[in-house]
């Protein structure tokens, strides 16, 4: 177990586990209309927040950027957080969606295009639960905003969940081309170990439990682009 650590932390191969997750869902051809902009919670730090007094979010929070440019795109675009509670029911502490709202009513956003979907626990709960809130119509188009190595894992759960959605991929934590010092990084590869393994596993619990009909889902053909 120690040497496997130390080859991964010493080498990039978490890099080679967490590509094929990134890369598999590529940027999309969008439509010239899009009725909604899902943004999947994960970027959150509720307790940085609460301490700060400012919105604190994590190195996912390109997940913010993206949705934000879809939504300056689509100025009429509906833009819904899915994902946790506004507080934890538990302990009332903030939650992320409490994070989340502080920081999206407050860039400019017409509070009337914001919803937030607060039931979800996991992925496929974030699925069935915006499905659940939204009741999206059949000719509808909706684009899901997440990581790059989060969105094959989101996408087997929307479509589990009877919903064809556009995948967005946001916050990329590797790039492949030349070697640089970075990729080295003893600490980084590990975290990246952790993220490729979170990934990959959840994929293949989601499918064996039945949560998911797809094992590695891949694009689909988007009908009408230019619609």
């Amino acid at each position: 177990g120690g040497g496997g650590l130390l080859l991964f932390g010493r080498l990039p191969l978490s890099h080679r586990l967490l590509e094929p997750l990134q890369s598999r869902f590529p940027q999309p051809r969008l439509p010239s209309r899009i009725d909604g902009i899902l943004l999947m919670a994960g970027a959150e730090l509720p307790s940085s927040t609460e301490s700060r007094g400012e919105p604190q979010l994590s190195e996912h929070a390109t997940r913010y950027t993206a949705a934000l440019r879809l939504a300056a795109r689509y100025p009429q675009a509906r833009l819904v957080f899915v994902g946790g509670p506004m507080r934890d029911p538990s302990t009332g502490r903030l939650g992320q969606a409490g994070v989340a709202r502080e920081l999206l009513t407050t860039v400019g956003l017409d509070p009337r295009r914001l919803a937030f979907e607060l039931e979800a626990t996991d992925t496929c709960d974030s699925a069935t639960g915006a499905r659940r809130l939204l009741q999206p119509r059949a000719d509808e188009r909706w684009v899901v905003v997440t990581s790059a190595g989060h969105l094959p894992r989101t996408m087997a759960c929307f479509r589990a969940a009877g919903w064809e959605v556009i995948p967005k991929p946001a916050d990329y934590q590797t790039s492949f081309g030349r070697p640089s010092a970075s990729d080295f990084r003893f600490a980084r590869n590990l975290y990246l170990l952790d993220l490729a393994l979170h990934e990959w596993v959840g994929l293949v619990y989601y499918r064996v439990s039945g949560r998911t009909r797809e094992l590695f889902p891949a694009p689909q053909p988007m009908a009408d682009p230019g619609g």
